[in-house]
């Protein structure tokens, strides 16, 4: 599925990172879920929340069935859109999320303008925007069924016991989207760490995090969303110093008391003292 800020191309780097200490029937969430990208790979006891409840609709209605509008023209486009702007109250939150997503150029949400299903590029060839980004997002679906949709702000998902939580939060100083405008960071690094102080593990995507985060894998990428403009940018995934430990796996440290190391090597020159008068005795 088209969306801004799709994990795609790092999926496979990170979520062995994200799952490596994962435990039979633990949870796994994602409070910023959006394509849904890395949550369709994990197995077991899942959870799915994002801000905008059009889009956790959506995904909710695939996952149970329905059938959405494989057709989507200007027309219908704009009327949705204009549903979505309070304009009529003609639709429902899943297909105000379907239309927006599946009709918007780059999956834009209604603000990207609508992509279409006959377009005619620079090179004279004919693209159906809409066609392609529907299959691909149909695709995930049979791998999303079985999560359990919120919808909300991150700190306000009810979250099970010791679970995994994966954030994938707007990042700081990139461009703003509807559902992303006046984001907290300040509040939402100390939300991080109160987690990780209650028991679970959490693990972030950002470009860039306070001191008191950890880097513990990095990626350099060019983001190409936009067709005439390309940029490098290192994605990176964090951890609160205070987990450290929990997630990275390391060998167990001997902690050796300066006193009892000092006494245990004083026995040790005795014992070897004493075997060398035995043998010189025995020598005479």
């Amino acid at each position: 599925m088209k969306y801004q800020g799709n994990k795609n191309r790092i999926v496979g780097d990170i979520l062995p990172i994200i799952l490596q200490n994962k435990k039979e029937g633990q949870w796994y969430v994602e409070p910023f879920c959006g394509s849904c990208s890395v949550i369709q790979r994990v197995s077991g006891n899942r959870i799915a929340s994002d801000k905008n409840k059009y889009l956790i609709a959506m995904w909710k209605s695939l996952t149970e069935g329905k059938q959405m509008p494989m057709e989507i023209s200007k027309e219908f486009y704009c009327d949705v859109r204009d549903c979505f702007h309070g304009k009529n109250n003609k639709y429902t939150d899943d297909i105000i999320g379907w239309v927006g997503y599946m009709g918007s150029f780059n999956g834009r949400f209604f603000d990207g303008g609508y992509s279409g299903h006959n377009v005619i590029g620079k090179n004279g060839k004919s693209r159906n925007y809409i066609a392609e980004n529907i299959a691909n997002t149909m695709k995930q679906v049979e791998d999303l069924k079985g999560v359990v949709w919120q919808s909300g702000d991150y700190f306000s998902i009810n979250i099970p016991d010791n679970s995994i939580i994966y954030c994938d939060p707007p990042y700081r100083n990139t461009k703003e989207y509807q559902f992303s405008r006046g984001f907290d960071f300040e509040s939402f690094y100390s939300w991080c760490h109160e987690m990780a102080d209650n028991g679970h593990t959490i693990l972030i995507s950002e470009y860039d995090m306070p001191d008191s985060f950890e880097c513990i894998w990095s990626k350099k990428l060019t983001n190409a969303m936009n067709p005439t403009i390309t940029k490098n940018a290192v994605e990176k995934l964090f951890i609160p110093k205070s987990s450290k430990d929990t997630i990275l796996q390391k060998e167990p440290e001997i902690d050796f008391k300066e006193n009892e190391l000092t006494s245990y090597f004083n026995d040790m020159m005795n014992r070897m003292d004493n075997l060398n008068k035995e043998n010189t005795e025995d020598e005479f």
